[in-house]
Protein backbone atom coordinates (compact mmCIF):
# COMPACT_ATOMS: atom_id res chain seq x y z
CA UNK A 1 0.00 0.00 0.00
CA UNK A 2 3.06 2.09 0.66
CA UNK A 3 4.37 1.59 -2.66
CA UNK A 4 0.85 2.71 -4.56
CA UNK A 5 0.37 6.08 -2.32
CA UNK A 6 2.95 8.04 -3.66
CA UNK A 7 2.78 11.58 -4.70
CA UNK A 8 2.21 10.79 -8.29
CA UNK A 9 -0.50 8.37 -7.49
CA UNK A 10 -2.03 11.05 -5.19
CA UNK A 11 -2.13 13.74 -8.03
CA UNK A 12 -3.25 11.74 -10.31
CA UNK A 13 -6.05 10.80 -8.13
CA UNK A 14 -7.28 14.70 -7.22
CA UNK A 15 -6.87 15.28 -10.83
CA UNK A 16 -9.38 12.71 -11.98
CA UNK A 17 -11.51 13.29 -8.71
CA UNK A 18 -11.65 17.41 -9.63
CA UNK A 19 -12.06 16.68 -13.26
CA UNK A 20 -15.45 14.53 -12.25
CA UNK A 21 -16.74 17.06 -9.54
CA UNK A 22 -16.16 19.66 -11.97
CA UNK A 23 -17.94 18.19 -14.46
CA UNK A 24 -20.65 17.00 -12.21
CA UNK A 25 -21.26 20.35 -10.76
CA UNK A 26 -20.25 22.58 -14.03
CA UNK A 27 -18.25 24.89 -11.58
CA UNK A 28 -15.46 26.94 -12.83
CA UNK A 29 -13.48 26.85 -10.11
CA UNK A 30 -13.33 23.32 -9.70
CA UNK A 31 -12.12 23.08 -13.44
CA UNK A 32 -9.61 26.04 -12.70
CA UNK A 33 -8.23 23.41 -9.77
CA UNK A 34 -7.87 20.41 -12.45
CA UNK A 35 -6.28 22.59 -15.11
CA UNK A 36 -3.95 23.19 -12.19
CA UNK A 37 -3.27 20.05 -11.04
CA UNK A 38 -3.54 18.41 -14.53
CA UNK A 39 -0.17 21.07 -15.24
CA UNK A 40 1.63 20.62 -12.47
CA UNK A 41 1.36 16.83 -13.34
CA UNK A 42 3.07 17.09 -16.82
CA UNK A 43 5.53 19.53 -15.28
CA UNK A 44 6.40 16.99 -12.58
CA UNK A 45 6.71 14.29 -15.60
CA UNK A 46 8.82 16.81 -18.20
CA UNK A 47 11.09 18.67 -15.71
CA UNK A 48 12.61 15.83 -14.40
CA UNK A 49 13.85 14.79 -17.78
CA UNK A 50 15.22 18.30 -19.02
CA UNK A 51 16.94 18.15 -15.91
CA UNK A 52 19.36 14.92 -16.90
CA UNK A 53 19.86 16.17 -20.16
CA UNK A 54 23.74 17.08 -21.05
CA UNK A 55 24.46 15.00 -17.54
CA UNK A 56 27.54 13.01 -17.47
CA UNK A 57 29.33 11.32 -15.34
CA UNK A 58 32.58 9.50 -14.59
CA UNK A 59 34.44 6.97 -12.14
CA UNK A 60 38.08 7.03 -11.33
CA UNK A 61 38.96 3.78 -9.26
CA UNK A 62 42.04 1.31 -8.75
CA UNK A 63 42.07 -1.47 -11.55
CA UNK A 64 42.96 -4.28 -8.82
CA UNK A 65 43.01 -3.92 -5.32
CA UNK A 66 43.28 -6.89 -2.45
CA UNK A 67 40.38 -8.04 0.21
CA UNK A 68 39.56 -5.57 3.20
CA UNK A 69 42.29 -2.72 1.31
CA UNK A 70 40.44 0.77 1.20
CA UNK A 71 40.53 2.42 -2.61
CA UNK A 72 39.84 5.87 -3.03
CA UNK A 73 36.80 6.28 -5.58
CA UNK A 74 36.36 9.80 -7.66
CA UNK A 75 33.37 10.63 -9.35
CA UNK A 76 33.33 13.73 -11.67
CA UNK A 77 29.64 14.99 -12.35
CA UNK A 78 29.70 17.28 -15.86
CA UNK A 79 26.82 19.58 -17.38
CA UNK A 80 27.38 20.79 -20.78
CA UNK A 81 24.11 22.24 -21.16
CA UNK A 82 23.83 26.00 -21.55
CA UNK A 83 21.34 26.09 -18.43
CA UNK A 84 21.78 24.87 -14.78
CA UNK A 85 20.42 21.44 -13.37
CA UNK A 86 19.05 20.93 -10.29
CA UNK A 87 18.31 18.18 -7.54
CA UNK A 88 20.40 15.57 -9.26
CA UNK A 89 21.33 12.07 -7.55
CA UNK A 90 23.86 10.18 -8.81
CA UNK A 91 24.05 6.53 -7.57
CA UNK A 92 27.16 3.60 -8.36
CA UNK A 93 26.91 0.44 -8.38
CA UNK A 94 29.67 -1.11 -6.57
CA UNK A 95 29.52 -4.67 -5.70
CA UNK A 96 32.94 -5.37 -4.25
CA UNK A 97 32.17 -3.46 -0.97
CA UNK A 98 30.25 -3.94 1.70
CA UNK A 99 27.33 -5.60 1.67
CA UNK A 100 24.98 -2.44 3.00
CA UNK A 101 27.76 0.12 1.35
CA UNK A 102 27.27 -1.26 -2.65
CA UNK A 103 24.96 1.48 -3.79
CA UNK A 104 26.65 4.86 -2.76
CA UNK A 105 24.65 7.69 -3.50
CA UNK A 106 25.55 12.06 -3.99
CA UNK A 107 22.52 14.40 -4.15
CA UNK A 108 23.82 17.79 -6.17
CA UNK A 109 20.79 20.76 -5.67
CA UNK A 110 22.63 22.43 -8.21
CA UNK A 111 25.25 22.13 -10.68
CA UNK A 112 25.93 24.79 -12.81
CA UNK A 113 25.90 25.27 -16.37
CA UNK A 114 28.93 24.23 -18.44
CA UNK A 115 30.69 23.23 -14.77
CA UNK A 116 31.47 19.83 -13.30
CA UNK A 117 31.58 18.57 -9.66
CA UNK A 118 33.97 15.87 -8.37
CA UNK A 119 33.65 14.16 -5.29
CA UNK A 120 35.46 11.02 -3.76
CA UNK A 121 34.74 8.49 -1.23
CA UNK A 122 36.72 5.73 0.06
CA UNK A 123 35.84 1.87 -0.81
CA UNK A 124 36.57 -0.89 1.58
CA UNK A 125 37.33 -4.39 -0.96
CA UNK A 126 34.64 -6.71 1.42
CA UNK A 127 35.73 -9.86 -0.88
CA UNK A 128 38.31 -11.80 -3.06
CA UNK A 129 36.91 -11.57 -6.88
CA UNK A 130 36.67 -10.48 -9.97
CA UNK A 131 33.67 -7.52 -10.14
CA UNK A 132 32.08 -4.83 -12.77
CA UNK A 133 31.89 -1.91 -11.09
CA UNK A 134 28.62 0.72 -12.25
CA UNK A 135 27.44 1.19 -14.24
CA UNK A 136 26.65 5.08 -12.69
CA UNK A 137 23.15 6.18 -12.44
CA UNK A 138 21.87 9.95 -12.53
CA UNK A 139 18.33 10.73 -11.08
CA UNK A 140 16.06 13.75 -10.79
CA UNK A 141 12.41 14.12 -9.39
CA UNK A 142 13.12 17.82 -9.98
CA UNK A 143 11.33 20.32 -9.33
CA UNK A 144 8.23 19.05 -6.70
CA UNK A 145 9.51 15.26 -6.06
CA UNK A 146 6.42 13.74 -7.50
CA UNK A 147 8.43 11.72 -10.78
CA UNK A 148 11.71 10.50 -10.96
CA UNK A 149 13.50 10.10 -13.89
CA UNK A 150 16.61 8.17 -14.17
CA UNK A 151 19.60 7.65 -16.62
CA UNK A 152 22.15 4.65 -16.83
CA UNK A 153 25.36 5.56 -17.90
CA UNK A 154 26.88 2.59 -19.52
CA UNK A 155 30.34 4.20 -20.24
CA UNK A 156 30.70 4.37 -16.44
CA UNK A 157 31.27 0.62 -16.13
CA UNK A 158 34.61 -1.02 -15.11
CA UNK A 159 36.09 -4.27 -13.63
CA UNK A 160 37.59 -4.00 -10.63
CA UNK A 161 39.81 -7.25 -9.26
CA UNK A 162 40.35 -7.73 -5.46
CA UNK A 163 42.95 -10.11 -4.71
CA UNK A 164 42.32 -12.35 -1.95
CA UNK A 165 43.93 -11.51 1.38
CA UNK A 166 47.54 -12.30 2.29
CA UNK A 167 48.91 -13.37 5.61
CA UNK A 168 52.33 -14.06 7.25
CA UNK A 169 53.49 -17.34 7.58
CA UNK A 170 56.94 -17.80 9.73
CA UNK A 171 56.94 -21.75 8.87
CA UNK A 172 55.72 -24.18 6.99
CA UNK A 173 57.36 -27.84 5.93
CA UNK A 174 59.26 -27.60 2.70
CA UNK A 175 61.27 -30.21 2.71
CA UNK A 176 61.76 -32.64 0.04
CA UNK A 177 61.90 -36.49 -1.20
CA UNK A 178 65.23 -36.77 0.14
CA UNK A 179 64.39 -35.27 3.46
CA UNK A 180 66.99 -32.62 2.84
CA UNK A 181 65.63 -29.32 4.09
CA UNK A 182 65.30 -26.83 0.45
CA UNK A 183 66.50 -23.15 2.26
CA UNK A 184 67.01 -21.81 -1.52
CA UNK A 185 67.93 -21.61 -5.16
CA UNK A 186 71.60 -22.50 -5.63
CA UNK A 187 71.89 -23.74 -8.89
CA UNK A 188 74.40 -24.95 -10.63
CA UNK A 189 74.60 -24.45 -14.97
CA UNK A 190 75.89 -27.50 -16.40
CA UNK A 191 76.12 -28.27 -20.49
CA UNK A 192 73.14 -30.72 -20.14
CA UNK A 193 72.04 -33.41 -18.09
CA UNK A 194 69.73 -31.47 -16.26
CA UNK A 195 66.40 -30.37 -15.42
CA UNK A 196 65.84 -26.42 -17.10
CA UNK A 197 67.26 -24.86 -20.06
CA UNK A 198 69.15 -22.04 -19.18
CA UNK A 199 71.01 -20.78 -22.00
CA UNK A 200 73.76 -21.50 -24.29
CA UNK A 201 77.70 -21.04 -24.61
CA UNK A 202 80.82 -22.10 -26.58
CA UNK A 203 81.47 -25.73 -25.95
CA UNK A 204 83.76 -27.15 -23.82
CA UNK A 205 86.34 -30.28 -23.96
CA UNK A 206 83.92 -33.15 -22.17
CA UNK A 207 80.70 -31.18 -23.31
CA UNK A 208 78.27 -33.97 -24.74
CA UNK A 209 77.75 -33.51 -28.31
CA UNK A 210 73.76 -34.62 -27.67
CA UNK A 211 73.11 -31.13 -26.60
CA UNK A 212 75.22 -29.19 -29.35
CA UNK A 213 72.57 -26.08 -29.89
CA UNK A 214 72.75 -26.22 -34.11
CA UNK A 215 71.11 -23.48 -35.00
CA UNK A 216 73.90 -21.14 -32.41
CA UNK A 217 76.35 -23.38 -34.25
CA UNK A 218 74.91 -22.19 -37.49
CA UNK A 219 75.17 -18.88 -37.22
CA UNK A 220 78.56 -18.98 -35.12
CA UNK A 221 80.33 -21.00 -37.24
CA UNK A 222 81.52 -22.93 -33.94
CA UNK A 223 80.19 -25.47 -31.71
CA UNK A 224 77.49 -23.66 -29.45
CA UNK A 225 76.12 -26.54 -26.47
CA UNK A 226 72.54 -25.98 -24.56
CA UNK A 227 73.78 -25.14 -20.68
CA UNK A 228 71.10 -26.14 -17.94
CA UNK A 229 70.69 -25.39 -14.52
CA UNK A 230 70.41 -28.10 -11.78
CA UNK A 231 67.39 -27.74 -9.71
CA UNK A 232 68.32 -27.43 -6.03
CA UNK A 233 65.03 -25.72 -4.62
CA UNK A 234 61.95 -27.20 -3.61
CA UNK A 235 58.78 -27.34 -6.34
CA UNK A 236 55.87 -26.79 -4.67
CA UNK A 237 52.26 -27.43 -6.05
CA UNK A 238 49.37 -26.86 -3.96
CA UNK A 239 46.21 -28.80 -5.02
CA UNK A 240 42.72 -26.31 -4.24
CA UNK A 241 39.23 -28.25 -3.55
CA UNK A 242 36.87 -26.00 -6.65
CA UNK A 243 34.19 -28.87 -6.46
CA UNK A 244 30.73 -27.29 -6.23
CA UNK A 245 29.37 -29.25 -2.93
CA UNK A 246 32.94 -28.16 -1.53
CA UNK A 247 32.16 -24.63 -0.09
CA UNK A 248 30.53 -24.27 2.79
CA UNK A 249 29.17 -20.64 4.82
CA UNK A 250 28.27 -17.31 3.94
CA UNK A 251 29.70 -14.06 3.17
CA UNK A 252 33.68 -14.27 3.69
CA UNK A 253 33.22 -16.82 5.73
CA UNK A 254 33.33 -19.59 3.51
CA UNK A 255 35.60 -22.57 3.22
CA UNK A 256 36.48 -21.44 -0.22
CA UNK A 257 37.80 -18.39 1.09
CA UNK A 258 39.79 -19.64 3.87
CA UNK A 259 41.41 -22.06 1.58
CA UNK A 260 42.27 -18.95 -1.25
CA UNK A 261 43.26 -17.45 1.65
CA UNK A 262 45.63 -19.77 2.63
CA UNK A 263 46.78 -21.04 -0.75
CA UNK A 264 47.88 -17.00 -1.36
CA UNK A 265 49.66 -17.06 1.28
CA UNK A 266 51.15 -20.62 1.03
CA UNK A 267 52.40 -18.99 -2.58
CA UNK A 268 53.83 -16.03 -1.27
CA UNK A 269 56.04 -17.59 1.15
CA UNK A 270 56.94 -20.02 -0.64
CA UNK A 271 58.56 -17.78 -3.85
CA UNK A 272 59.85 -15.47 -1.50
CA UNK A 273 62.39 -17.67 -0.24
CA UNK A 274 63.26 -18.73 -3.93
CA UNK A 275 60.99 -21.68 -4.87
CA UNK A 276 59.24 -22.50 -7.54
CA UNK A 277 55.32 -23.01 -7.23
CA UNK A 278 52.41 -23.96 -8.69
CA UNK A 279 48.58 -23.87 -8.44
CA UNK A 280 46.00 -26.56 -9.72
CA UNK A 281 42.52 -26.72 -9.34
CA UNK A 282 39.55 -27.86 -11.32
CA UNK A 283 36.18 -25.19 -11.22
CA UNK A 284 34.00 -24.68 -13.97
CA UNK A 285 37.50 -25.00 -16.32
CA UNK A 286 40.64 -26.17 -15.00
CA UNK A 287 42.68 -23.14 -13.11
CA UNK A 288 46.16 -24.23 -13.73
CA UNK A 289 49.34 -21.84 -12.84
CA UNK A 290 52.25 -23.82 -14.06
CA UNK A 291 55.40 -23.53 -12.21
CA UNK A 292 57.76 -20.90 -11.79
CA UNK A 293 60.02 -19.47 -9.40
CA UNK A 294 60.21 -15.27 -8.61
CA UNK A 295 57.98 -12.69 -6.39
CA UNK A 296 56.84 -11.97 -10.15
CA UNK A 297 54.90 -15.26 -10.24
CA UNK A 298 52.83 -14.09 -7.22
CA UNK A 299 50.94 -11.68 -9.47
CA UNK A 300 50.29 -14.69 -11.61
CA UNK A 301 48.78 -16.94 -8.72
CA UNK A 302 46.70 -14.01 -6.85
CA UNK A 303 44.84 -13.24 -10.37
CA UNK A 304 44.05 -16.88 -10.49
CA UNK A 305 43.16 -17.19 -7.08
CA UNK A 306 40.90 -14.08 -7.32
CA UNK A 307 38.74 -15.63 -9.94
CA UNK A 308 38.21 -19.09 -8.88
CA UNK A 309 34.68 -20.47 -8.16
CA UNK A 310 33.38 -23.59 -6.10
CA UNK A 311 31.31 -24.73 -9.84
CA UNK A 312 33.38 -27.80 -10.46
CA UNK A 313 32.18 -31.30 -10.89
CA UNK A 314 35.68 -33.35 -10.02
CA UNK A 315 35.52 -34.47 -6.44
CA UNK A 316 38.30 -33.44 -4.62
CA UNK A 317 39.94 -37.07 -4.63
CA UNK A 318 40.02 -37.03 -8.14
CA UNK A 319 41.57 -33.90 -9.00
CA UNK A 320 44.46 -34.61 -6.83
CA UNK A 321 44.95 -38.12 -9.19
CA UNK A 322 44.51 -35.94 -12.15
CA UNK A 323 46.76 -33.21 -10.43
CA UNK A 324 49.40 -36.13 -10.30
CA UNK A 325 50.62 -36.15 -13.94
CA UNK A 326 51.30 -32.31 -13.62
CA UNK A 327 53.96 -32.58 -10.75
CA UNK A 328 57.49 -33.21 -11.33
CA UNK A 329 59.00 -36.18 -9.11
CA UNK A 330 60.35 -34.77 -5.43
CA UNK A 331 58.88 -32.25 -4.61
CA UNK A 332 56.12 -30.76 -2.10
CA UNK A 333 52.63 -30.62 -2.27
CA UNK A 334 49.95 -28.78 -0.42
CA UNK A 335 46.41 -30.34 -0.06
CA UNK A 336 43.14 -28.11 1.93
CA UNK A 337 40.68 -30.46 2.80
CA UNK A 338 37.05 -29.17 2.55
CA UNK A 339 35.41 -31.81 3.24
CA UNK A 340 36.16 -35.53 3.97
CA UNK A 341 32.91 -37.21 2.14
CA UNK A 342 33.59 -40.35 -0.01
CA UNK A 343 35.49 -43.48 1.26
CA UNK A 344 38.93 -42.27 3.33
CA UNK A 345 40.26 -45.21 0.86
CA UNK A 346 39.99 -43.04 -1.83
CA UNK A 347 41.75 -40.26 -0.51
CA UNK A 348 44.76 -42.51 0.51
CA UNK A 349 44.98 -43.90 -2.91
CA UNK A 350 45.49 -40.37 -4.79
CA UNK A 351 47.97 -39.34 -1.94
CA UNK A 352 49.60 -42.75 -2.55
CA UNK A 353 50.11 -41.69 -6.25
CA UNK A 354 51.76 -38.86 -4.81
CA UNK A 355 54.05 -40.17 -2.75
CA UNK A 356 55.24 -42.81 -5.56
CA UNK A 357 56.40 -39.65 -7.56
CA UNK A 358 58.64 -39.13 -3.96
CA UNK A 359 56.00 -35.84 -3.59
CA UNK A 360 56.08 -34.58 0.23
CA UNK A 361 52.55 -34.11 0.70
CA UNK A 362 51.04 -31.23 3.40
CA UNK A 363 48.02 -31.41 4.09
CA UNK A 364 45.49 -28.83 5.81
CA UNK A 365 42.14 -29.64 6.96
CA UNK A 366 38.96 -27.07 6.70
CA UNK A 367 36.55 -28.00 9.96
CA UNK A 368 33.65 -27.78 7.93
CA UNK A 369 30.59 -28.10 10.91
CA UNK A 370 32.18 -24.65 12.43
CA UNK A 371 31.28 -23.15 9.03
CA UNK A 372 27.74 -24.62 9.84
CA UNK A 373 27.35 -23.85 13.18
CA UNK A 374 29.33 -20.57 14.93
CA UNK A 375 29.24 -23.62 18.37
CA UNK A 376 31.39 -26.20 16.32
CA UNK A 377 34.40 -24.53 16.54
CA UNK A 378 36.48 -27.65 17.59
CA UNK A 379 36.90 -30.18 14.79
CA UNK A 380 36.57 -33.82 15.26
CA UNK A 381 40.31 -35.24 14.42
CA UNK A 382 39.63 -39.04 14.11
CA UNK A 383 39.16 -39.67 10.92
CA UNK A 384 40.55 -42.91 9.53
CA UNK A 385 42.03 -40.80 7.01
CA UNK A 386 44.01 -37.75 9.24
CA UNK A 387 45.12 -40.67 11.39
CA UNK A 388 46.66 -42.47 8.65
CA UNK A 389 48.24 -39.28 7.11
CA UNK A 390 49.55 -38.32 11.01
CA UNK A 391 50.62 -42.16 11.56
CA UNK A 392 52.81 -41.65 8.28
CA UNK A 393 54.65 -38.37 9.45
CA UNK A 394 52.96 -36.13 6.99
CA UNK A 395 52.74 -32.85 8.00
CA UNK A 396 48.70 -32.02 8.87
CA UNK A 397 47.70 -28.84 9.83
CA UNK A 398 43.79 -28.14 11.16
CA UNK A 399 41.08 -24.95 10.64
CA UNK A 400 38.36 -23.65 12.21
CA UNK A 401 36.31 -20.68 11.37
CA UNK A 402 37.44 -17.84 13.09
CA UNK A 403 40.69 -19.06 13.94
CA UNK A 404 43.71 -16.83 13.54
CA UNK A 405 45.29 -18.23 10.73
CA UNK A 406 48.77 -16.67 11.38
CA UNK A 407 48.85 -18.42 14.58
CA UNK A 408 48.24 -21.50 13.22
CA UNK A 409 51.09 -21.11 10.57
CA UNK A 410 53.61 -20.15 12.60
CA UNK A 411 53.75 -23.50 14.88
Amino acid sequence: MKRFFTKQTVLIILVILFFLIAWNRAANLLYVMFALLTATLIIAHILPRYSLRDVLATRSIPSTAFEDDEVDVEVCVQNKGWMSRYMIEVVDSIPAAEPDSRSPMTFIARLPKRQNRKYSFKLSCYKRGEYTVGPLTVRSSYPLGISSIEKPLPEGIQTLLVYPQVFDIERFPLIAASNTPMVGVESVMIAGGSDEFFGTREYRQGDSLRHIHWLSTARHSELIVKEFEIRSSTEATLIIDLHKKSDIGTGKETTLEYAVKIAASIARYVLERGHSFQLIGYGERPHIVSSSRGINHLAAVLETLARVKAEGGIAYPDAIYQSSELLRDGGAVVLIFSQLSGEPDKYLYSIGLLKAKRMRPVCIFLNRESFLDNKAKSMERQNPLIDELIGEGIPVYFVSKGDNLQEIFRI
